[in-house]
């Protein structure tokens, strides 16, 4: 039988409203571990999980590997602990954090619209530019003709 390994960890750098918790959830579930994960207040992603020594140190790996920019500093809990199996995540403030994610998408999409403005005003110029290169590819004929009368 394989030793099982439990850990602490915070996960820092740009982890909170990126869908961080639902990557550690994913990963930890592939690996059959037990633990949960929740945003903290600090801005940091906190975790614990339980699980064989291989797959509870695979699972950190594959969550450093997932954002360059990511520090995890873990630390091993020596008692035996008993964690929720599956591993899932733990949703403190469901309203407030729904609403954070509203304004967020709110915010990605008037900077998207922002962009498709100007687009749409690069595609008129564009138009027009397309109109004068016309006119220019037909004004030899035309000087022709006019050279002809």
């Amino acid at each position: 039988m394989s030793q099982i390994k439990n850990i602490y960890a915070t996960i820092t750098n740009h982890v909170q409203m990126v869908g961080y918790r639902e990557i550690v959830e994913f990963h930890a579930k592939a690996r059959g571990l037990a633990g949960f994960v929740f945003n903290d207040a600090d801005g940091s992603v906190k975790l614990m999980a339980s699980g064989p020594i291989d797959a509870i140190n695979d699972f950190l790996e594959q969550l450093k590997a997932q954002q360059a920019d990511t520090v995890i500093e873990s630390m091993e809990i020596k008692e035996d602990i008993k964690l929720p199996l599956p591993f899932g995540r733990v949703v403190i403030d469901e309203m407030r954090e729904i609403s954070e994610r509203l304004d967020k998408g709110n915010r990605i999409l008037g900077e998207m619209n922002i962009k498709l403005d100007t687009l749409d005003k690069l595609d008129t110029k564009l138009d027009t530019l397309d109109v004068i290169s016309n006119k220019l590819d037909t004004l030899p004929d035309r000087i022709a003709e006019a050279l002809r009368r």
